[in-house]
Parts: structure tokens; C-alpha cells; sequence
């Protein structure tokens, strides 16, 4: 039987459009390779989303090729959507699609097989107008299930080069969502993620049907769903339909990921970003005005170009009066062929630096204080591992790492667990608990 081996990088995206070529190829006869063994078909999934995210994407396609001799390797993603010329000069590519034509990857290996002669299928993204189905009924190693529902972005905001790699948006099929929903939770899967490159925006692409309404269409037809987690979502999407959803339901977790990327006006102008800072901390303050346990975390650039002292010290303000319960900190990446990377006022990589651990270390106490406040009380947590102790691990609705003495049986379960402390050992303020037997 033919092996085959997926390398991916970057995001959940990536992870969901790798899994279900995985079910793809396993469907035709392949299985999958050992660790170290040889495949015959290998295929890495690549990221361009910082100039890092570049260089390893080079690092990895050679890689594979180095360690799996006579292969059939295949590259696509983000990274080969813009650099597909450069790619296809390194020895040993076979294959090499964009964002795109990931449904015909079956085909083009047997187009491969009988020329031997290297295949590159990209298009501009431009002309990207339709969102391409893939399905995902299964996975391979997680006890909580992503499902895609839309592609593409429209916000264009200056520091990003993914609306240049993905095209602009392309919602899903709403009862294509449903049935894959559908068939994972029969399959045992209690939490799903809805994921996408721009997952607020799904629906901005027809005429009379929303991100709200998909929800709502989830909760209400999707029988014996446990948790729907929202992987991420604009401030000026959470609508009042959505607020008022997730307050009837318990199905929608009390866990929401918004990125503010600045605290600074000035900033958030020059970022092209949709909103000020007075309007993300009223509208978060009315999200927690509704929800008192709910974790908001959210992602912040530093040292974006132009970005003074005062403007930095305007977004740490910014930051203390929402009080984000975790914060992910980005220092600056220039990405040739974006608006930001003309901009004059280039941070110095030693000022970047001192930013971003200003920020990990507001980011380290808030999440501590809010996970403080959990001790004590009692939380429902999906198990989903087990640590290099023993113990289960895994997390409760609003994001918290809690762990639990346990039999490793209970991993893809939810049981109710009793919060006594922080485990000493954890850097990531994890928890320790008890679970409550009924």
C-alpha cells in the first residue's frame, strides 16, 4: 500500500484543509506513513503570514524531500500562492497548487505519475469567486472538531498579505456546515470550532444570510452538540443578535477571541483597521455586562510602523480598561506587497522586543486573576490528553487548562470537575481539579 505523509504549518485553517486531504487520499488507498518512515506521496501545507512563517515553509519543503527520497512532494498553501515560481526551482517538487485546487490534488498526482513532469496549478487569487468544499468527517489526533466555513478575506488591513493569498470571501454552504456538523457529532465529537481566514465575515458574500443566522441555524438544528467555540471573531461582528444568542443558549461558549491588534487610534488608522478604541471598550464592556464568567482574549502587533512611545503606552491604557484575559503579542513582520511595509517609521527589532514582553507579562497576570477566580467553583472540562505526569488534561467552556488524576478512558469526555488550585509546575497558569462524581 502506498504511505503518505502531510506536514502543516500556520493556521487552524491550514489544519482543517490538511485533514480532509488526508481522508481524501485514504479514501483512494494510501495510508498514512510512520514518523520516520518513507512516504510516496508527501505534502506540506505552508504559511505566509510573517516573513518567519516564509523562511520555514523554504526550511520544511526541503526537508521532506531530503527524507523521503523519490517522492512525490506536493506543496500548497499560502506561501506557494505567492511564490510558486520560487518553489518550483527547488529539486524535488512535484506539485504545486495556491489556496485553490486542493479537491484535485487525487488527480493531479496521477496526471504526475504518468508525465513525471512537474505540475504548478495556481491562479490568481482574484479570481477566486466560489468557496472551495472540502469535508472533514474525522480527526486524526484531536478530541475537539474544526470545521471551515468560509475563505478569504475583505478587510485589507495595511500589515496583512492573507487577503492576497486567499482571495476575498467565500462563504460555505450553509447546510453543507450543518451536515458536517452533524456527522462529527454522531462521531463523537463534543466541541466543535467554527474556523475560517475571516470567520465573522461569513455570509458578507450572500444576499440575506449571516454568521448570525448560522449560528442560530447550529444551535437549533444540531441535536446533542456540547460546545460551540467561535475560533475568532471582529469587535463589529458580535452583533446584538449574536450577544443575545449565546445569553439563551449554553451551546455557545462563554469564550470569545477578538483581535484589537492596537490599543492607539493613530495606530488602528494606520493599520486600516474597522473601528476605534472607544468603540471596542463599549462594546466589550456590554459583552461582559451580559456574561460575567466569559474569557475575552485577543491578539496585539507591536511596534507597527510610525508606532511612538505614546502611542504603545495609549494601547497598554487601552488594554488595562478591557481587561483581555489572555493577550497574544505579534511583534511587526513587513510583508512585501502590503501598504504597511512603505510605511516610513520602522521599529527597531530592540524596541519591539521590550513591547512585546511588556505585554506578555500584562498578558501573564491577567490570565492568572482570571483563572483565580475559578478556584473553588466548579466547571464542566472536555478532556482532551493526558500530561507528562498522568494526569487528564484539558479545558473548561471559557478556555481555562485544568487537570484531574483519571483514566485516560475519559479523554473526548466531558465531566464535571471541582477547581482546587494552580498547578506549581505550570508556567501557563494551568489548574488542578477534582472530578465530581455523580
Amino acid at each position: 500500500m502506498k504511505k503518505y505523509k502531510i506536514v502543516t504549518l500556520g493556521c487552524k485553517v491550514n489544519s482543517y484543509e490538511s485533514e480532509a486531504l488526508a481522508l481524501m487520499l485514504e479514501e483512494r488507498g494510501y495510508l498514512p506513513s510512520p514518523k520516520d518512515g518513507i512516504a510516496d506521496v508527501c505534502l506540506i501545507n505552508t504559511c505566509s503570514v510573517t516573513s518567519r512563517s516564509d523562511a520555514k515553509s523554504r526550511q520544511r519543503i526541503r526537508h521532506l524531500i531530503r527524507e523521503n527520497p523519490g517522492t512525490i512532494m506536493i506543496v500548497m498553501g499560502c506561501y506557494s500562492q505567492l511564490n510558486y515560481q520560487d518553489i518550483a526551482r527547488i529539486e524535488g517538487v512535484s506539485i504545486i497548487i495556491g489556496t485553490n485546487h486542493r479537491s484535485s490534488i487525487p488527480k493531479l498526482i496521477k496526471e504526475y505519475e504518468e508525465t513525471n513532469t512537474q505540475i504548478i496549478k495556481v491562479d490568481d487569487s482574484k479570481e477566486f469567486s466560489e468557496y472551495e468544499n472540502l469535508s472533514v468527517i474525522k480527526y486524526s489526533d484531536n478530541t475537539r472538531a474544526y470545521v471551515k466555513i468560509q475563505d478569504g478575506c475583505d478587510n485589507y488591513c495595511s500589515y496583512c498579505i492573507i487577503p492576497y493569498t486567499r482571495g476575498r470571501v467565500k462563504s460555505r454552504n450553509k447546510d453543507s456546515v450543518l451536515n458536517e456538523i452533524n456527522s462529527l457529532v454522531k462521531n463523537g465529537y463534543k466541541e466543535i470550532v467554527l474556523t475560517g481566514i475571516h470567520t465573522g465575515g461569513y455570509g458578507l458574500d450572500f444576499d440575506d444570510y449571516s454568521f448570525g443566522d448560522l449560528l442560530k441555524d447550529i444551535v437549533n438544528e444540531v441535536k446533542d452538540l456540547k460546545r460551540l467555540r467561535i475560533s475568532s471573531i471582529e469587535v463589529h461582528e458580535i452583533t446584538d443578535e449574536i450577544i443575545e444568542l449565546m445569553a439563551t443558549t449554553r451551546v455557545i461558549v462563554d469564550h470569545l477571541h477578538i483581535p484589537l491588534q492596537s490599543g492607539s487610534n493613530n495606530v488602528l488608522r494606520r493599520m486600516n483597521r474597522k473601528y476605534d478604541k472607544d468603540y471596542i471598550i463599549a462594546r466589550l464592556k456590554k459583552i461582559r455586562d451580559n456574561f460575567k464568567d466569559i474569557a475575552i482574549t485577543t491578539d496585539v502587533i507591536v511596534g507597527f510602523p510610525g508606532e511612538s512611545d505614546e502611542e504603545f503606552e495609549e494601547t497598554v491604557d487601552t488594554i488595562n480598561k478591557i481587561g483581555f484575559d489572555a493577550i497574544h503579542v505579534f511583534p511587526f513582520s513587513s510583508r512585501k506587497g502590503t501598504p504597511a511595509s512603505k510605511m516610513s517609521g520602522q521599529v527597531t527589532s530592540k524596541i519591539k522586543k521590550e513591547r512585546v514582553n511588556k505585554l506578555l507579562e500584562i498578558s501573564k497576570q491577567a490570565n492568572y486573576e482570571y483563572a483565580n477566580r475559578f478556584i473553588g467553583s466548579e466547571r464542566e472540562v472536555l478532556f482532551e490528553t493526558v500530561d507528562s505526569k498522568g494526569k487528564l488534561k484539558g479545558h473548561t467552556t471559557n478556555y481555562l487548562i485544568v487537570k484531574v488524576d483519571g483514566d485516560k478512558s475519559l479523554i473526548g469526555q466531558i465531566k464535571n470537575v471541582l477547581i482546587k488550585g494552580f498547578d506549581k509546575d505550570s508556567k501557563d497558569n494551568e489548574l488542578l481539579g477534582e472530578i465530581i462524581h455523580e
